[in-house]
């Protein structure tokens, strides 16, 4: 009996001091040898049992890994061209044509000319009374004052004019041609027959007559229009 006693106490500090964890402890007793098993509370079994799921767990993930890598896929950024506004000039207020020049200043250097009537898309404002502009290709300055919105700004002839008088179409194949602007780049109206009798409103402008045939009015070359 006091052998069961001392068994009992002994199990009850060692619980104590160890946290009742799962031991095996041997007792001697004189001669006589006593071994205890004490089982694992039900904390630690539970934990064990979760870390056992969890390497499971880790286990399957790099098997999967191993046997079909996952690719990273970069996300495609799309090409957003933003399309340039521009505004449509034409060339008005001059002789045959005017220049586009590399710099904002009539001592530039030359691109090109171009020439009455043509379209020219403007870019921005510039210094010195010049637009930038392009043209065919080209990109440079020309002064604004020969630039128009309307193709045919300035080529408004007066038709009260003292200098009215008849005429008559000589000297060509066929015909000729009646435009909106004194250019043979301008834009055709109509055709005036050879032999054809016209009333001229004005004098020779850029070598061209602002005349009325058959009640629509334009311009058309002087070199073929002689008094009737």
């Amino acid at each position: 009996m006091r052998k069961i006693i001392y068994l009992i106490c002994v199990l009850t500090s060692i619980c104590i001091l160890s946290g009742c964890g799962s031991k095996s402890i041997t007792i001697k007793f004189g001669g006589d040898t006593e071994t205890v098993v004490e089982s694992k509370d039900e904390s630690e079994t539970e934990e064990e049992s979760n870390i056992a799921e969890m390497s499971a767990v880790q286990e399957t993930v790099a098997e999967v890994t191993q046997s079909a890598p996952l690719q990273e896929t970069q996300p495609q950024t799309a090409a957003v061209t933003q399309a340039q506004v521009l505004t449509t000039l034409y060339v008005v207020n001059c002789n045959e044509s005017i220049t586009l020049r590399v710099s904002d200043s009539t001592n530039a250097k030359e691109i090109r000319q171009i020439p009455l009537g043509a379209a020219v898309s403007f870019m921005e404002n510039a210094a010195n009374g010049f637009y930038k502009v392009s043209y065919n290709g080209s990109t440079g300055y020309a002064l604004a004052s020969y630039l128009s919105v309307d193709p045919y700004d300035h080529y408004v002839a007066s038709t009260t004019s003292s200098t009215v008088w008849a005429g008559k179409v000589v000297r060509c194949n066929e015909y000729i041609t009646l435009r909106r602007i004194p250019s043979t780049k301008g834009e055709e109206i109509t055709k005036i027959p050879l032999g054809s009798i016209v009333t001229v409103y004005s004098g020779a402008e850029n070598g061209f007559y602002y005349i009325n045939y058959d009640g629509m009015e334009g311009y058309a070359l002087a070199v073929y229009i002689d008094a009737y």
